[in-house]
């Protein structure tokens, strides 16, 4: 994949979300402010996606939010794992999965990395 597809996709999430960091090779993208929904434990949290080296053909699996997520009334989020080794610093992992990928080499045409964030968004609103 190329790395100017990347750069494209970044600039995207940027004008969504704001800032956003990245690997020197867009292999991973965080998000230091990312809006949550009403029901969880913090209004904003770090978020961390890595981009998978077949990207687009294969999609990002997974998503990560430092520890200590919690919803509102002190449950655990179901799917949610503490203290994953990623980018040498410790976070947790939500198992979530692209249903139906369609990996095209223009973003425009097939799924892309805004898609995944916005489910991302969709999953988080689910308070589970």
């Amino acid at each position: 994949m190329s790395l100017e597809r990347r750069r494209q996709e970044c600039e995207i999430l940027k004008r969504k979300y704001g800032p956003v960091e990245h690997g020197p090779n867009l292999d991973w993208i965080k998000f230091n402010e990312f809006q949550l929904p009403p029901g969880w434990s913090k209004t904003v949290i770090e978020l961390l996606v890595l981009i998978p080296p077949g990207y687009p053909a294969t999609p990002p699996d997974n998503f990560y939010v430092r520890n200590g997520l919690r919803l509102a009334d002190g449950r655990v989020p179901s799917n949610y794992s503490e203290s994953q080794s990623v980018l040498g610093g410790s976070w947790a992992v939500f198992s979530f999965h692209s249903q139906g990928w369609n990996g095209s080499n223009d973003y425009r045409e097939g799924d892309s990395l805004l898609g995944f964030v916005i489910g991302v968004e969709r999953r988080l609103q689910e308070l589970n």
